[in-house]
């Protein structure tokens, strides 16, 4: 059975999907001093956002990025289940079997909109984890449906974690405006991820 993206477990945030970026994307972004590029067997994409819709779209997006640039990536919809997520050991053995190695995990800041929802707060947010593509899945959630009204901007960031360390690795800050065109908001920002991923030795 595949994570129902309602249950605190397992939140997923993406800004995107109500519609589609046209300008000011890319931001700062911060690496680990000790991080040291690897060659990762997988790297599992994860997009937190309540809305199981965006979440694919970014997570296919971005999977397929990837990809388009010899690097092989799996969606965590598509893989990572809720009874993968019950405890740390579990996680594990399920990376094992996917062969993954690394997280890409985007988050967002609530919406810029005349409507704005409450963070729901993940449960398991402060335990103490061994691996750090573990502690990408943990962690607040950011409903992105606020009300009929149309976002204007949109502001988060996009985290990288790998198995040989417990904390984040690098982390990028995304923005911009919305328009109405999901996919195409999808691709630029999954385009722009990878690319300052690959420009700046992460991947």
């Amino acid at each position: 059975m595949k994570l129902n993206f309602s249950t605190s477990t397992f939140f997923l945030t993406s800004i995107l999907f109500l519609s589609s970026l046209t300008q000011g994307f890319a931001q700062s972004s911060w690496q680990s001093s000790d991080y040291r590029k690897e060659n990762y067997r997988k790297v599992v994409v994860l997009a937190k956002t309540s809305n199981p819709g965006a979440k694919r779209l970014l997570e296919d997006q971005t999977v397929a990025e990837l990809q388009a640039n010899g690097i092989q990536a799996i969606p965590a919809y598509s893989n990572i289940t809720e009874r993968d997520l019950a405890s740390e050991n579990a996680f594990i053995a399920k990376a094992d079997q996917l062969e993954a190695d690394a997280l890409l995990v985007y988050n967002f800041d609530p919406l810029t909109s005349e409507y704005k929802n409450s963070p729901s707060v993940n449960a398991n947010l402060g335990i103490p984890v061994r691996v750090g593509i573990f502690r990408g899945f943990l962690g607040t959630n950011v409903p992105i449906a606020g009300g009929p009204k149309q976002v204007q901007k949109f502001s988060g960031s996009v985290s990288f974690y790998n198995r040989q360390s417990t904390d984040m690795q690098w982390n990028l800050g995304i923005g911009g405006k919305i328009g109405s065109d999901r996919a195409k908001l999808a691709r630029n920002i999954s385009k722009n991820v990878v690319k300052t991923a690959l420009r700046e030795g992460i991947l």
